[in-house]
């Protein structure tokens, strides 16, 4: 606190800090230096009141407000676009108005394995996918139960690699994704790994398809005794437009 006496201009009386006029001859007192010194002797603004000062500043607020308002419009724009380009349909062949006739690949398959044949079983794409269509017909097959019910599934063979595509039914709603797979058999198990896919016609990284996997479990479901017979072969082997089945080496 300050102790300067304030000297009059006129009778050099000395005053108290506090005083505006003259104690002595009620001459008005220049205070100015006074100020002055208080500023001086008044302590820095600690760095902890600069970061609240700025904190409360209603400036600030505002500004953090319409950044948080901007962020939340873009990302509900992401996920709306995301959401529409999933539900467009992909660039697939049309579905044919009637399928060639369906090899019976299961008791080609059972009857190769029974008798260790080694001649490979091959079959082209059309073949495997009347197969499907036809096992997809069946009253019974599980692919028509639920409230997503599994409508078309189809392959397309490439060299060491197999691409499934699925349409499914949502309320009436057709949605689409898939894959695209290397098959191995590794000790009696059906071994796959994703080359990535795609749902609707937003593609998905290979590193992402297990985000995927609920939308192809029913297809996996519906085919699983034809799983189970394939995993009991010696090998097989993808080729443009074909594959070979090996029963035995």
């Amino acid at each position: 606190m300050t102790t300067t006496k304030i000297i009059c201009p006129e009778c050099q009386h000395e005053n108290e800090p506090e005083r505006v006029y003259c104690h002595n001859c009620g001459t008005r007192l220049d205070r100015s230096k006074l100020a002055a010194e208080k500023a001086a002797q008044a302590p820095a603004e600690t760095q902890e009141q600069k970061h609240l000062r700025k904190m409360l500043d209603p400036r600030r607020g505002r500004t953090l407000r319409s950044f948080a308002k901007l962020l939340k419009l873009l990302i509900g724009a992401v996920v709306c676009a995301a959401i529409i380009v999933m539900l467009l349909p992909p660039d697939l062949p049309a579905e044919p108005k009637t399928y060639t006739f369906a090899p019976m690949i299961n008791m080609d398959l059972t009857s190769a394995l029974s008798s260790h044949r080694t001649t490979p079983l091959v079959y082209d794409e059309a073949q495997v996918n009347s197969f499907i269509a036809s096992n997809l017909r069946r009253k019974d097959n599980p692919a028509k139960q639920g409230y997503f019910p599994l409508e078309r599934v189809t392959v397309r063979f490439d060299e060491g690699s197999c691409a499934i595509s699925t349409k499914r039914n949502l309320f009436g709603l057709a949605v689409y994704s898939g894959g695209s797979y290397r098959v191995s058999i590794e000790d009696g198990k059906l071994v796959a790994a994703s080359n990535g896919g795609f749902v609707g016609r937003l593609s998905i990284p290979s590193s992402m398809m297990r985000l995927t996997s609920p939308l192809l479990e029913k297809t996996w479901a519906t085919f699983g005794r034809e799983r189970d017979t394939l995993a009991r072969l010696a090998a097989i082997e993808f080729h443009p437009q074909s594959v070979s089945l090996i029963a035995a080496r």
